[in-house]
């Protein structure tokens, strides 16, 4: 596990791996990224990455055998959290990460991250814990946003876990953030800083640190 000494407050990060990637065919966490990686893994490497992560958890559910088989060392620095419910969409995994973390009383905030956001930045991660740690007394949402609207990341705090376990999650976590969303702490972050995700095997090949060589081929699982 990666971590850090005591601090109050204390953060984890959340990183949410659990989708089947249907439009690759294939697990899409796995798919190469710069030298010896994986897309999952330069996300966790990352989150792992800033000195004021206090301990990283990873979703998993689509995939979950050729996951954990394939980047074992990548995972050994996490705690892994496997959503038998993943098919129901992303809010099941953010529920199954929070029911886990709810037993967790040393974590004050959790950061949300997504598993296909390799451009992710440790400069951006800690941005969000320096504003949540400085807001501490009244625990806002602290949230991305671009054009001054929501985006991913965002960091939740423990005190709310169960108001967003309560939600019917047929519009995933929107309530909860439209909710929070005018007094919450917001943090400027473009596409390109660090929000791109990776959604098309186009996408990957124009934006894969390797980009220009031989195409990544295709699993089967």
């Amino acid at each position: 596990m990666c971590s850090i000494s005591a601090k109050t407050p204390e953060f984890a990060v959340l990183i949410l791996a659990a989708g089947e990637a249907r439009r690759f065919g294939q697990p899409k966490q796995l798919l190469p990224w710069g030298r010896d990686n994986t897309i999952l893994g330069t996300v966790i490497d990352t989150a792992c990455g800033s000195k004021k992560t206090n301990s990283v958890h990873v979703v998993l559910g689509a995939h979950y055998d050729a996951i954990t088989k394939t980047i074992p060392d990548k995972l050994s620095k996490t705690d892994i959290i496997r959503n038998p419910a993943w098919q129901q969409g992303m809010f099941s995994s953010i529920a199954a990460g929070l029911r886990t973390l709810s037993t967790r009383p040393d974590i004050s905030g959790i950061l949300f991250l997504l598993g296909d956001m390799p451009f992710i930045s440790r400069a951006i991660i800690d941005q969000f814990f320096v504003a949540a740690s400085s807001h501490a007394d009244t625990q806002p949402l602290v949230i991305a946003t671009e054009r001054e609207k929501p985006a991913h990341p965002y960091l939740v705090w423990r005190a709310q876990i169960g108001e967003i376990l309560s939600l019917s999650g047929e519009s995933g976590i929107r309530p909860f953030i439209q909710s929070h969303f005018l007094e919450a702490i917001k943090i400027p972050v473009s596409l390109k800083a660090g929000r791109q995700d990776i959604d098309t095997w186009e996408t990957y090949e124009q934006l894969k640190p390797n980009a220009g060589l031989t195409p990544a081929t295709k699993i089967k699982v």
